[in-house]
């Protein structure tokens, strides 16, 4: 095996591991712990709480037109891992040092942890681009990327859900789980210090030209939008954590292995998905993967019938069974979505080209979150699932669109058919 592909996929493998994604998530159950229960927010400020966090990630671009145009001692990615990871380990560090935590100071804090995480993300796509896209390794990439995500997963989801609960009990400070965060960006730092190789490159001073032309491009433009409504339906992740809580009555520990038995499920597909998704044509996947995700969601009613509410028992093995189906569905279809971006990227400017399409996926779970906690005191939480399910119908009309070079399906034939006669005359 090529010793550049083998170190490069370690390098994908490690700072994946240990970013937000990964390692890096374990406070975050532990953030929304101190949020209900010591700032008393409500479910819908926890909605609006976690879209705001979300900020530094939608504009994803500007890291990436950074990362792009303005090499650092003629090195495009290797500097911008090491200051990006300082950002987040900084940050963690100062969450440790704050013994009296504020709403405002909290979500500051937190925020800028998060743009470190967001730059770290793109920069390290960057580098995915560049030495995938040439290669026609982009999809095998991504699979190591998101295998050693999930797995990282599944010691986070047991870990934050055991550390929540032992600092709800006050046998384990809050801060103390910070400086132990803090210890996940300092192995980033070491480990693209020693592994990280690229050859240096000189600044491009024309690049805003082409970033502009990149913006001018109708592929783009329609991926872009297609993954933003691919995402953008009304949240109710907040509200069923409240529900779960209240009514189900499960724990922060029953959390945690709810996460990690869906990251088993997810590193299960993370391997599926490289290993045989990759040779089902994408747009057949995509088409199935619509209906399987309204699915999914209106599964999620099963847990408001009262005979069932009457089992504990019956409820954890149900969420269990679930989480671990879900998991497997969900980074697949994922994971398809992620090559199809890759694949429409210029290999000059992969890096700002991969943000901006991530920007509209990102953009549109922080409007599927605020959308989600502006209507839930309005419509209650079942409601809200069913206006879930049928916002996924939304991504449907771009679907014969997509740059895909396959023929399209008779699904996709028959529905361009049905938009032609409902355009305008």
């Amino acid at each position: 095996m090529n010793k550049k592909f083998v170190r490069l996929s370690a390098v994908f493998a490690v700072v994946y591991f240990f970013s937000l994604n990964g390692l890096a998530g374990l406070p975050n159950l532990s953030i929304n712990f101190i949020l209900k229960d010591r700032m008393h927010l409500s479910a819908a400020g926890l909605a609006y709480f976690q879209a705001l966090t979300l900020l530094a990630w939608v504009v994803k671009p500007f890291w990436g037109f950074i990362s792009d145009s303005f090499p650092i001692g003629g090195f495009k990615r290797k500097p911008y891992l090491l200051i990006t990871s300082g950002l987040a380990l900084f940050s963690w560090i100062g969450l440790a040092m704050i013994h009296t935590l504020t709403f405002p100071i909290l979500l500051g804090i937190v925020s800028i942890a998060y743009l470190g995480y967001a730059f770290q993300d793109v920069v390290i796509d960057g580098l995915m681009i560049d030495v995938g896209k040439s290669s026609n390794l982009t999809g095998q990439f991504q699979s190591i990327q998101w295998c050693s995500v999930y797995a990282a997963m599944i010691i986070t989801a047991v870990g934050g859900g055991y550390v929540s609960d032992l600092a709800r009990k006050g046998l384990l400070s809050y801060n103390r789980i910070f400086l132990i965060t803090a210890l996940f960006p300092l192995i980033t730092i070491i480990v693209s210090t020693l592994w990280v190789q690229e050859e240096k490159q000189p600044a491009i001073p024309q690049r805003t030209f082409k970033v502009k032309n990149l913006l001018l491009n109708k592929e783009i433009w329609i991926i872009s939008l297609f993954l933003f409504f691919w995402n953008f339906s009304p949240s109710f992740g907040s509200p069923f954590f409240y529900y779960s809580v209240d009514t189900l009555k499960f724990s922060g520990s029953f959390f945690g292995i709810l996460q990690a038995v869906t990251s088993v499920g997810s590193l299960l597909g993370g391997l599926l998905f490289g290993k045989f998704i990759l040779r089902i044509p994408i747009r057949k996947f995509l088409i199935g993967a619509v209906f399987a995700g309204i699915g999914a969601i209106l599964f999620n009613g099963i847990y408001f019938l009262p005979n069932l509410l009457q089992h504990p028992h019956a409820l954890k093995a149900l969420a269990l069974l679930s989480n671990f189906v879900f998991g497997v569905l969900n980074t697949v279809i994922f994971l398809a979505l992620l090559n199809l971006s890759a694949k429409v990227c210029p290999q000059d400017a992969g890096a700002t080209t991969f943000a901006f399409l991530m920007s509209f996926y990102n953009l549109g779970l922080m409007g599927s979150s605020a959308l989600g906690g502006l209507l839930f005191p309005l419509v209650g939480l079942k409601m809200l699932i069913l206006m879930s399910a049928f916002f996924s119908l939304l991504v449907l009309p771009l679907m014969p669109y997509l740059p895909i070079n396959e023929e399209l399906t008779g699904f996709e034939k028959a529905l361009q058919g049905v938009l032609r006669k409902l355009r305008p005359r």
